[in-house]
């Protein structure tokens, strides 16, 4: 049986919070990084080499976002790790992308996702609908929580995370939502010590509305590409951003779904940017076409349980919109990456449901804001 994320709840200030998010998620901060240390020694990173940078990141960090810093402070000190082990979780894919040293195959050391964004018009209940498939580590569904904050200075926020990090998938009382599709592209590590992409989305969620979030995405340094996705339930609306270290590609709607996977598709970033990525997984090529024609093909509007019927294609298995960890010997990183989870949001209702490992798995589980 697939145990469901446990939620975790948190209030107050920085330290506070983190505090008792470390107490409340010690085992599952822990198990997160047993998965890393040996994932790192699996492919030549020592676990010295990785702390080190995480110092040189905390240290350029502190000036930078010191409230996340303080809340990174106090996860560490309720879980009983250090803070650089707590910056390796938020932080793994700036590791990754060779600032601790050189890894044998960073390759085999990306994950992969598949997400969709339903605008109103095509949605049952008349408002917009955001979900994910998360490719990553299967022993990671042991890592994880979802996290409900609560905070005087910023929005109430709900995210499925890996535990000790600051967001991944999730979103405001605002209802503003945002999701991370991994991108590889020829700048990434041009600049070693920008922001994570954890502490990334996290600043994101707790900006406010859709204006400031859209602004505190522009407004912070990062190290590595990725694609994220920012919707808004208040105003039907998303909005798609093809990020790397130097430059932001940003992406509307065309029609009444956005989908994106794990490949450029912007025209400016494919004009530019030496896309890295599909040749480590070529099938991101096919898996938002093929999302997005489930949803629009469907016959009917959707609702978070069809959208689940959409994400639990099977084409093209074991590396389709679902992805498993069998049978994948021959594949570049897929006997590391299976889908984690499925995260439904509709950030309108305040409503997310997470099904762990999907390719396995048919239980959902309901998280509410409030």
């Amino acid at each position: 049986m697939v145990a469901a994320p446990r939620l975790v709840e948190i209030e107050g200030p920085a330290h506070e919070r983190g505090l008792s998010y470390g107490r409340q998620a010690d085992v599952q901060l822990r198990h997160g990084l047993g998965v890393y240390r040996d994932l790192f020694r699996q492919h030549g990173l020592s676990w010295d080499s990785v702390l080190t940078y995480a110092v040189r990141l905390r240290e350029a960090l502190e000036p930078q976002v010191p409230e996340a810093i303080e809340e990174l402070r106090g996860i560490a000190e309720g879980a009983g790790v250090q803070l650089e082990e707590v910056l390796v979780i938020n932080g793994r894919s700036e590791i990754i992308n060779l600032h601790a040293q050189r890894p044998k195959d960073t390759g085999s050391l990306d994950d992969g996702c598949t997400a969709a964004v339903v605008l109103p018009g095509l949605s049952e209940s008349g408002r917009l609908l955001h979900v994910q498939n998360w490719d990553w580590l299967p022993d990671c569904a042991d890592s994880t929580v979802v996290l409900r904050i609560r905070s005087e200075r910023h929005p109430d926020i709900l995210t499925y995370v890996e535990a000790g990090g600051l967001a991944r998938a999730g979103f405001n009382d605002q209802g503003v939502a945002i999701t991370g599709n991994n991108l590889v592209s020829g700048q990434d590590g041009n600049r070693p010590f920008g922001v994570p992409l954890s502490v990334i989305r996290r600043r994101v969620l707790e900006a406010g509305g859709y204006s400031q979030a859209l602004t505190e995405l522009y407004r912070l340094p990062r190290t590595v590409s990725n694609n994220m996705t920012i919707s808004c339930a208040q105003s039907g609306d998303c909005l798609n951003f093809e990020t790397t270290p130097d430059e932001i590609y940003w992406q509307a709607p065309d029609g009444d779904c956005l989908t994106h996977s794990n490949h450029f598709v912007t025209a400016g970033a494919r004009a530019r940017e030496r896309d890295m990525g599909i040749a480590r997984g070529a099938d991101t090529l096919f898996r938002d076409r093929r999302l997005r024609r489930l949803i629009e093909s469907a016959g009917h509007k959707h609702g978070l349980s069809s959208l689940a019927d959409a994400l639990d294609d099977r084409f093209g298995s074991p590396r389709g919109i679902i992805r498993t960890p069998q049978d994948n010997e021959d594949e570049t990183n897929a006997y590391l990456s299976a889908t984690v989870a499925m995260v439904l949001m509709d950030a309108g209702a305040g409503e997310m449901r997470v099904r762990q490992l999907p390719y396995a798995n048919s239980k959902t589980q309901n998280y509410r804001l409030h």
